[in-house]
């Protein structure tokens, strides 16, 4: 049987809307280039999601369009439509972005059938039912091979730095002393953020034990926290915010850092996507929605790229950390914990 792609000349991705879960969409755009050479891609996202997917060649173009709220999208359908897209394939599950698809005018519109949107799509996929938590990368790689028709065996996530965005990202890190750690405070909610003082106090001992040089980063409306912890280092740590960083920038300076430590947010995705190591402080979200997979060919025996810490890893398998915030709080994560996985994957990376 023919894919729902074959012979499609022009295609429509629509974008999920944070930035780790369009870097987690990576893989699921690197198969549709592969398998479709010919024809013309087009992605569809919310404002910032082309500085992140810049340089990647999995697709001819991004078009940023206003995504959030019902009349968001459809309150100016001009440029969806003159995407003129053949098919639409929806990695964000939302009704929303089944009633962009079936209002663009494309003939073909993929997608899984939740929230009982299926009456908006030609080709409503079945979700796989799961008892535990299933990644994103999966569910978009998953929905891939079934608008493919076709394996998708690598599910690493990738990334390009341009020239420009590694320059921007030196300026941000000049004069830190190595090695350089990038602490990520903040997160879209309050619940995943590992207290500011577990992070000043993770950046004096990052210092005194490892001569580490520390910045701390953030977007402009976390702040506050930023300024916090740089006040409460002792003049372990500085503020990127200070050196005015911008997400391409920071794109630069996470691909030049020896080392993220971040709450469950989007920077540890770009991380992954750039190879730099990571540290991943995971409360009230269970880890296994955005688990990562290594490259196919990478060795077993391979340093580790990236360490979880987790609020409770104890937690049967049958239970989703979501579920039970009480005892998933991000504070249970100590300071020693973090220090401890900072300081392995510092010296495996120097080894």
């Amino acid at each position: 049987m023919k894919s729902p792609l074959h012979n499609c000349k022009r295609l429509c991705v629509i974008l999920p809307s944070w930035i780790g879960d369009t870097v987690m969409a990576t893989p699921a755009l690197r198969a549709l280039r592969k398998h479709l050479p010919n024809t013309h891609i087009t992605l569809l996202g919310r404002a910032g999601l082309r500085t992140i997917l810049s340089g990647l060649p999995f697709f001819d173009e991004c078009v940023e369009h206003r995504m959030r709220g019902w009349l968001g999208p459809l309150s100016n359908l001009k440029p969806i439509r003159a995407i003129n897209a053949d098919a639409m394939l929806l990695f964000p599950n939302s009704m929303r972005s089944a009633v962009i698809a079936f209002a663009s005018g494309a003939r073909t519109r993929i997608g899984w059938n939740r929230q009982n949107r299926g009456w908006f799509l030609s080709h409503p996929a079945t979700p796989p039912f799961m008892t535990t938590p299933h990644s994103s990368v999966d569910n978009y790689c998953d929905l891939t091979e079934l608008a493919l028709g076709a394996p998708i065996l690598d599910r690493s996530v990738q990334l390009h730095c341009s020239v420009e965005e590694l320059a921007t990202g030196f300026r941000l890190l000049d004069g830190l002393p190595m090695p350089r750690v990038i602490l990520n405070p903040g997160a879209n909610r309050l619940d995943k953020r590992w207290p500011a003082a577990n992070f000043a106090a993770l950046a004096i001992a990052l210092r005194d034990t490892c001569g580490a040089g520390v910045a701390v980063t953030g977007s402009a409306h976390e702040r506050d926290i930023v300024d916090a912890i740089v006040s409460a280092s002792n003049g372990a740590a500085i503020s990127l915010i200070e050196r005015d960083v911008t997400l391409a920038g920071l794109k630069g300076a996470i691909a030049q850092a020896d080392l993220l430590i971040s709450n469950d947010t989007g920077p540890r995705h770009i991380a992954a996507g750039l190879n730099t190591p990571c540290v991943a402080l995971f409360g009230p979200t269970d880890h296994r929605y955005t688990t990562l997979h290594e490259p196919p060919s990478a060795n077993n025996s391979a340093t580790a790229r990236e360490w979880l810490l987790v609020a409770d890893p104890f937690l049967p398998k049958e239970v989703i950390a979501n579920h039970v915030e009480k005892i998933s709080r991000v504070d249970r994560i100590s300071v020693g914990d973090v220090t401890h996985a900072a300081k392995q994957l510092l010296n495996a990376k120097l080894r």
